[in-house]
């Protein structure tokens, strides 16, 4: 994702209360043309100065929780929390847009919104949208093109994300890799095996252009901890039923052609009990 003007969307925020959360019928004329293929935009967060954990993840699964039941104008916006890895305790903005042409609809190369964003998502979410943004900024982001994802991998309210940031090994061509990943890597894993899915994704705006992710996505959130007890152990489950139908060639020749910077799992957060 950009850094959006988030003054701005305040701005619409307040002038659309009231409104409800379902999006309108969206015609194929108004769809955007051009690059087809799925795209998350990834934001950091830090809460605004007053705004404590305790109150924003009350908020972020009480009131939040309401604007984005379903896409709206090919949008969802989800909030999650790192609870291991590298950032333990972060949040990030999980921007989920039908296409690579709708996040350049709403949000050409300058970052600004257009009047579509405002129109078509802005215009349909409550007021809750507007007060997210009073409660925290966005730091910093990069928008990743979906290159390969096994199917529904790249979007659902109860997925947990194991993410690792990947550069390529010395050598490797960016052609090659993204070749690799589209055609064997992808053929090896059609589908998402016992839960466990998986994404390969491309920097294509912001801090990490060019480089890539590795995303296990577990769904639902809980069968993470059921698989891996710990960062570094696997359940008897993981190691009877779901790695022997995972390639080891596979899983090397990515290992291979890159380099593996740092992980996090980024949870979604729901109410208490």
């Amino acid at each position: 994702m950009i850094r959006y003007a988030i003054a701005w969307m305040i701005l619409i925020g307040f002038l659309v209360v009231g409104c409800g959360t379902a999006p309108a019928a969206r015609s194929t004329e108004s769809f955007p043309t051009g690059d087809a293929r799925p795209m998350i935009g990834v934001h950091d967060l830090e809460l605004a100065d007053g705004v404590t954990p305790d109150e924003f993840e009350a908020f972020v699964s009480g009131p939040f929780s309401t604007c984005f039941t379903k896409p709206v104008g090919g949008l969802v916006v989800k909030i999650q929390k790192c609870d291991r890895g590298r950032g333990v305790g972060d949040y990030c903005a999980v921007w989920s847009f039908d296409s690579v042409a709708q996040r350049n609809a709403y949000f050409p190369g300058d970052g600004s919104p257009t009047a579509s964003f405002a129109d078509e998502v802005a215009s349909k979410l409550p007021p809750a949208w507007s007060r997210l943004w009073e409660m925290c900024d966005s730091v910093e982001f990069t928008d990743y093109v979906v290159m390969y994802a096994t199917p529904a991998a790249e979007s659902g309210a109860g997925n947990l994300y194991g993410v690792h940031d990947l550069v390529l090994a010395e050598g490797v061509k960016p052609a090659d890799f993204e070749k690799y990943v589209t055609g064997p890597f992808a053929e090896a894993w059609p589908e998402a095996i016992e839960g466990l899915g998986r994404a390969i994704l491309v920097g294509e705006r912001g801090e990490r252009v060019g480089q890539y992710q590795n995303v296990f996505v577990f769904t639902p959130a809980s069968l993470r901890d059921e698989f891996f007890p710990t960062p570094t152990t696997q359940s008897a489950f993981f190691r009877d039923r779901v790695a022997p139908r995972m390639s080891d060639d596979i899983g090397e020749r990515i290992r291979n052609m890159t380099v593996r910077e740092g992980f996090s799992d980024w949870a979604p957060i729901v109410a208490s009990n």
